[in-house]
């Protein structure tokens, strides 16, 4: 029969350090401690030859005078009182794990025994091993389970497996650094417009091309809901060089810097970039050393010696089942670094090649192969050696048994219009890391754009440049409103489809800034139209 318990107030002083306590049924040493908030080292202490573990309802025993006593008035069971006093003293003196969130108490919950239960029952119910019971309640080791006895029940495997991997979760999200979002993207475009020119040279064309591309990315992100600020300062200008722009108060609150283009410029705004945390992207330079010890700052341009092992790379996947022949040019562009270490590179993957000269057309003619793709190497990527090797090619008349196409440089981007004939019958192909497609409707929009916008095309060169700020401010504002001051870490998460520079920004090591490493192979097909890949 269950018996009720209402804890009652006693507090009378009995000397001059010590008051008196009269136990209560279901009482015990220590809850009596809890009661008074002091230990029970303290309680033993001043009633010599107390037994702990023997306390009787109605025994009186010494606590310290002055000791508050603690009041409750709701009733509990002596079986309740007793589990919360177990828990209490589970927490207390063997400890409770305590991870960032949630808290977990050492053992997943308490057990009071009921008349005929095992072990072995108990240990089915809550789905641990009986080892497992034993290990998280020591005295049973000496004692025998009985009815009353309240048991501490673990966590099943399962369970500590998922929280040793929240935990870990938990404390990796934990150990990354808090990420700022930017609501607005504050842009400076540091570029030499040459505003004090009489007459608008072709580089300060080129350059104000940039600018009005990147403002038309801007308008088209703000048509997204994107907020953005942008801020030009002429680079060139005697009244404001760089250190002067650089001083400007705005400046330090920029998320990205556009430019310079004078070598000797780009590394004082590299450096204040890296300083004051602001993205820095250089547009045109390709040095090779340009982002070292600034990793903020990203290259656009990719260099030359870092592009030739992506060609390299690539050219083996497309063709290592083709006839591959070298056919030295003999011109003044020729580019016999690039061709040796091309050669170097077949060799260390077994794929074979063969080698012929422009100038002993049967070298060339034995070298070709029916039944299979003759692909022709030149040393040269000049539209004269183009037009040279096309008439040789012309002139030894093959019969369709053979295939024939021509893998060149990226100049040969400039070919298309006077020899589209020729690059459609070779399907040419070109490697490069910039590639404008006038055929593309996407191209062909743009340009209407900018015609409508600016009352001008773009500048006839290459690379396009009006497309070329379209890219750097569609691929870098939007990365860096989407992540915050996580855009870095983001990188290999985030993707940009290119106007005319795709975009796959790689470190050189761990203090440097990004070196862009994106190639693309384009190919001319026989029905006039363009590949790329």
């Amino acid at each position: 029969m269950l018996m009720t318990f209402v804890m009652a107030v006693m507090m009378f002083a009995q000397s001059a350090t010590t008051q008196k306590h009269e136990v209560q049924s279901g009482e015990t040493l220590y809850s009596i401690a809890r009661q008074y908030n002091i230990t029970v080292a303290s309680l033993l202490q001043i009633n010599p030859g107390l037994d702990a573990d023997h306390i009787m309802a109605g025994q009186s025993i010494n606590v310290p005078a002055g000791a508050q006593r603690t009041v409750s008035t709701q009733p509990q069971t002596i079986q309740q009182q007793v589990l919360q006093q177990v828990r209490q003293q589970v927490q207390t003196q063997q400890g409770v794990d305590v991870p960032s969130t949630p808290n977990r108490p050492r053992y997943k919950t308490l057990h009071e025994v009921k008349k005929k239960e095992t072990l072995y029952s108990i240990s089915r119910e809550y789905g641990v091993t009986v080892d497992q019971l034993v290990d998280a309640n020591p005295d049973l080791k000496k004692n025998k389970l009985k009815k009353g006895a309240v048991l501490n029940i673990p966590y099943t495997t399962a369970e500590n497996e998922q929280y040793q991997a929240e935990q870990q979760r938990a404390a990796e999200e934990a150990a990354k650094p808090k990420v700022t979002m930017y609501p607005t993207i504050k842009v400076a475009v540091i570029l030499p417009f040459s505003k004090n020119e009489e007459k608008v040279s072709a580089e300060s064309q080129k350059m104000i091309n940039i600018y009005q591309g990147f403002l038309l990315a801007v308008d088209s992100l703000k048509q997204r809901g994107y907020n953005v600020e942008v801020f030009a300062y002429d680079e060139v200008s005697p009244a404001t060089p760089v250190s002067t722009i650089l001083q400007r108060s705005e400046m330090k609150d920029m998320q990205l810097i556009v430019g310079p283009i004078r070598q000797w410029n780009v590394k004082s705004v590299a450096d204040f970039a890296h300083q004051n945390g602001i993205t820095h992207v250089v547009p045109l330079s390709n040095e090779l050393s340009l982002v070292n010890e600034h990793p903020t700052t990203f290259q656009v341009n990719s260099n030359s010696s870092l592009m030739y092992n992506q060609v390299y790379n690539r050219f083996s996947l497309i063709h290592k089942d083709h006839n591959i022949i070298f056919v030295s040019m003999n011109d003044r562009g020729d580019n016999m670094s690039y061709i040796v270490d091309f050669k170097k590179d077949l060799d260390s993957k077994g794929i074979k090649y063969s080698a012929g000269t422009v100038s002993d057309l049967a070298t060339v003619r034995d070298a070709l192969k029916m039944g299979t793709n003759n692909v022709i190497i030149p040393t040269s990527g000049s539209a004269a050696a183009f037009e040279n090797l096309c008439k040789k090619i012309d002139g030894l008349e093959l019969s369709s048994e053979y295939t024939v196409q021509f893998f060149g440089f990226p100049e040969w981007q400039t070919l298309a219009g006077k020899y589209d004939k020729q690059l459609g019958k070779y399907q040419c192909q070109f490697f490069t890391s910039f590639y404008s497609n006038s055929l593309s409707s996407r191209t062909q929009q743009f340009n209407g754009r900018f015609r409508r916008w600016f009352n001008q095309d773009q500048y006839n060169s290459f690379p396009k440049y009006g497309e070329l700020g379209y890219d750097i401010g569609a691929y870098f504002i939007k990365g860096l409103h989407d992540y915050g001051s996580a855009f870095y870490e983001n990188l290999h998460n985030y993707s940009y489809v290119s106007m005319e520079f795709p975009m796959m920004f790689e470190k050189k090591n761990s203090w440097s800034g990004y070196q862009n490493r994106s190639v693309m192979i384009v190919t001319h097909r026989t029905d006039g139209s363009v590949f790329v890949r």
